[in-house]
């Protein structure tokens, strides 16, 4: 826990420090506005693990309540509820980006969107399913509704801390093909430091194609919920 609390204060520290300097123009925009938000989403990550349980402590809630609220699937029905909206009121009233740029096009479902979804949706749930199937396992299934539901809340939160207001900021200031990797390794990293965070970096690259072909962030939803169904249905 005080790991957690050092490394959050710290990145927060650098997430201030660098709004500072970029606000005084010391730093270019190009340079401190992508490293800021990055600094703060991972400091929001951090920052949930400290804050968590003195919630649920002041709460009081049974723990069921509580897993569902704050760990199940992606932190729960509320776990990233702060950050990603205050990544949303930053992207608004910091930097004025409005919201439908934030969504990298629209705030709207359109049919572009759930085809780019699907496409990239289908092509990540492949990768683990063929890599098992090569190795000989033998697959079962399991409906799992109330983790379909919990994963489509939690990975809106997700698509709107790493691929709304931080993708949207990189393509402005960068080019489209580093704000991909950006992004990517951003919410790799934002999984943990392990072997796996190199696969969902990989996977959050296709995502990241997806919303820009798409130009909505339903597009990232779609294929992030379609991979995590499919995986979890047939992978459980």
């Amino acid at each position: 826990m005080n790991d957690y609390l050092v490394v959050s204060f710290c990145l927060l520290l650098v997430s201030l420090l660098l709004f500072v300097l970029g606000r005084i123009r010391v730093l270019n925009d190009k340079v401190y506005i992508p490293v800021w938000l990055s600094s703060f989403i991972f400091a929001g990550f951090y920052g949930l693990q400290v804050g968590r349980p003195v919630v649920i402590q002041w709460l009081g809630f049974p723990d069921r309540i509580n897993h569902l609220l704050f760990y199940d699937y992606g932190n729960g029905l509320l776990g990233l509820l702060p950050l990603s909206l205050a990544m949303v009121l930053i992207g608004k009233y910091l930097l004025n980006i409005d919201y439908q740029e934030q969504w990298s096009g629209t705030t709207r479902f359109k049919l572009v969107s759930l085809k780019y979804g699907l496409i990239s949706g289908l092509l990540l749930a492949a990768v683990p399913l063929l890599l098992m199937a090569a190795s000989g396992h033998t697959f079962t299934y399991k409906i799992d509704v109330y983790r379909y539901s919990v994963n489509g809340v939690t990975n809106l939160y997700e698509e709107l801390i790493c691929r709304g207001l931080l993708l949207a900021c990189c393509v402005k200031y960068w080019t489209k093909l580093w704000a991909v990797v950006w992004t990517s390794v951003v919410f790799g990293l934002a999984h943990g430091v392990t072997e796996k965070s190199v696969g969902i970096a990989l996977g959050a690259g296709l995502m990241a194609w997806a919303v820009l072909k798409a130009k909505s962030l339903w597009a990232g939803w779609t294929s992030h919920q379609l991979t995590d169904t499919l995986v979890d249905t047939f992978l459980p």
